[in-house]
């Protein structure tokens, strides 16, 4: 098995030279860094990561987890952090769960040993309280945590700012009628929808404070595209009487058009459709979403900065939580 002084003595240049390069860190012409991967390459070396935590007491590497990376929130997301954690020095592993608790936990136990000097951790069944005990102190930050004092620190999607602004926007566009797409109360122990239960009701209010709607207009569905079109077969069957919908994520406002247009109702002629979070398919849907796009590079690099931080011991800070920014795309379904 080659060694990393085996790489070195190919490419010409020093272990520490080579060192350097392998961990992915700037700072080297282009050509002494192609020489040195080539090197890596053409001799199979891959580094052996337990000698170099022993050493340095750093792996190198962080790791994202995720419910479901078939929902291009997620895909969009773990791209930008990957991205931004390259910048800083650090190699990203990006851990599905399938939105099962099960596999949360179970992900959280073995992820969290020398492999990882930390974690960013997107919850969606794990109590923050019961978080510590399974990844046994690693430094972590969480997404999405609404917890009232939060023992991590966390980067928060910008729900009410944005709320206020897509139905400001809806009510400035003249239209007088909408329904929440997506939203319904969750039971306080389906720890599992807190933040979606969070969402809905700043959702609800941002509606209401604009006088189109109140908590009766509201259609539950799953937050999927397959959602969106249980949505649409709902609305047109009822005929109910809105002439715009708010839709908790893209993913529904993508499945309620298609649902609509394939039952003959015209977007945005006879209703408007609005989305939330800004996911890169947005841009091709036909018609183009008007939508809240969240900044998942800002998202990203904050979340990366402050899990450095904490595992560089650079901040002893109390846990904060940072609310992410924002824009309103004006499309055309609304």
């Amino acid at each position: 098995m080659a060694t990393l002084r085996d790489v070195a003595k190919e490419a010409g240049v020093s272990v520490a030279t080579a060192s350097v390069v392998l961990r992915g860190e700037p700072g080297f012409k282009p050509a002494t860094r192609e020489k040195i991967l080539r090197a890596a390459e053409k001799m199979h070396y891959t580094a052996n990561m337990t000698a170099r935590f022993l050493k340095q007491g750093s792996s190198g590497f962080i790791a994202f987890v995720v419910p479901d990376l078939a929902n291009p929130y997620y895909s969009d997301l773990a791209w930008a952090i990957s991205q931004q954690a390259a910048q800083q020095g650090y190699q990203t592993i990006v851990v599905q769960t399938n939105a099962s608790s099960e596999s949360e936990r179970d992900s959280l136990k073995r992820i969290s040993t020398p492999m990882c000097d930390g974690l960013i951790i997107n919850l969606h069944n794990v109590p923050e309280d019961e978080l510590k005990s399974l990844i046994s102190g690693h430094p972590a930050v969480l997404f999405e945590d609404y917890a009232e004092h939060p023992q991590y620190d966390n980067v928060a999607l910008p729900l009410e700012a944005s709320f206020k602004a897509a139905f400001t926007y809806l009510k400035q566009r003249g239209y007088e009628h909408t329904a929440i797409v997506g939203g319904r109360k969750f039971a306080k122990d389906e720890f599992s929808q807190a933040g979606r239960n969070t969402g809905f009701q700043l959702a609800l209010q941002a509606m209401t404070n604009a006088g189109l709607g109140s908590e009766a207009d509201t259609i539950p569905c799953d937050w999927t595209a397959e959602g969106g079109v249980h949505a649409a077969t709902t609305i047109v069957q009822a005929d109910l009487g809105y002439d715009s919908f708010f839709c908790m994520n893209d993913l529904i406002a993508f499945g309620l058009i298609n649902g609509l247009q394939d039952m003959g109702v015209r977007v945005p002629e006879d209703k408007a459709v609005f989305g939330f979070d800004g996911i890169s398919p947005a841009s091709y849907c036909s018609p183009r979403l008007s939508t809240i796009a969240v900044d998942f590079d800002g998202m990203a690099r904050t979340a990366v900065s402050m899990l450095v931080e904490r595992i560089k011991k650079t901040s002893d800070i109390p846990p904060r939580r940072e609310i992410a920014g924002f824009s309103l795309v004006r499309g055309v379904s609304a």
